[in-house]
């Protein structure tokens, strides 16, 4: 990869400081990560993928900085994520490859070299690694028919290669949301809605079964559920099923917490904020605005990867705006 010049790093700072939805966060934070400061290129990495959730790039990205700090974990959740984007990414095939083997799964870590391996044949860390799970298998094998064996130490540099993966990927398509919700009757027109009744406007195309599950499509993997609260702190739509009962109180102590949030933005000549992370020891929570007159919470299991956090997030505003404009 061509190191970047002075000028490079200050054009691109540039232009993030104008716009901070330019993509130039990517190749800056590439940068930061090739000068040894992973904090710096952290930060610009999540920053981005806030406004950018669907970035493969980004993720791929992310998940090589999770391996600089031996957290194999997230950073399978990362390449795992860009599969989700692009299933032949080879480099996220490569990564996830690596995580698998370093973890000692082989039967996943040799699918997934082997699907990498038909995309870049001449791949020798892919090759290497691949005659490494097969000796690793036979062996196995001998020793589960017959005779013990010594286990084969794992070839140098098998967990380091992952550090030298670049992600390359083309950007992707956003890939169409599922419609979690069926079809649904439409109330009298002006009628207002009720639990268990659909919450839609007359001639809207979107209709909710019920409003305590707008939320439902997105509570998968680490996300927990997430709220709809007005600027009071008052529960519009959304649900939290797994915090001990205490939905209506995080609500009310977080919808002062956003006008907090507003405040100081505008005390420092930030401009309108546009999400807040919380990361706590049992759980992680997001806040957005939704329109003026609406937040949305998000709230995850402690340690839920970045990249799922802000691809919920994006999902929950698309299904709030829609909601909000069915009552307007």
């Amino acid at each position: 990869m061509k190191k970047p010049l002075p000028a490079d790093l200050q054009r691109w700072s540039e232009e993030l400081a104008a716009d901070p939805r330019s993509l130039a966060f990517l190749p800056l934070a590439r940068a930061y990560r090739r000068q040894n400061r992973p904090d710096a290129a952290m930060r610009l990495c999540l920053r981005g993928l806030e406004h950018h959730p669907d970035n493969a790039d980004a993720h791929g990205l992310l998940a090589l900085l999770y391996i600089d700090r031996g957290d194999y974990a997230r950073a399978a959740d990362e390449w795992s994520f860009v599969l989700r984007l692009d299933p032949s990414n080879f480099d996220a095939l490569r990564g996830l490859g690596f995580c698998h083997l370093e973890n000692g799964e082989l039967q996943q870590a040799r699918e997934r070299l082997e699907r990498a391996s038909l995309i870049r044949p001449d791949d020798e860390a892919v090759r290497e690694a691949l005659r490494f799970v097969a000796d690793r298998m036979d062996a196995e094998d001998a020793r589960a028919g017959s005779e013990p064996w010594m286990e084969t130490p794992a070839p140098a540099g098998t967990a380091e290669a992952a550090n030298d993966i670049v992600s390359a990927a083309p950007e992707p398509a956003v890939l169409p949301e599922p419609d979690p919700w069926a079809p649904a009757e439409q109330p009298a027109a002006g009628s207002a809605p009720r639990a268990g009744q659909p919450a839609v406007q007359a001639g809207s195309a979107f209709a909710v079964p019920d409003p305590a599950r707008l939320f439902e499509a997105i509570v998968t993997g680490p996300v927990l559920g997430a709220l709809l609260l007005d600027t009071r702190g008052m529960v519009l739509a959304g649900a939290l099923d797994d915090v001990g009962g205490a939905a209506d109180a995080l609500a009310a102590v977080l919808g002062s917490v956003t006008g907090e949030a507003a405040r100081t933005a505008a005390m420092l000549g930030l401009g309108a904020w546009e999400g807040l992370l919380i990361e706590a020891g049992s759980a992680v929570l997001h806040l957005a605005p939704a329109g003026d007159d609406a937040v949305i919470l998000l709230v995850a299991r402690s340690g839920a990867p970045a990249g799922w956090m802000m691809r919920s997030a994006a999902h929950a505003a698309s299904l709030a705006q829609e909601f909000l404009e069915a009552y307007a």
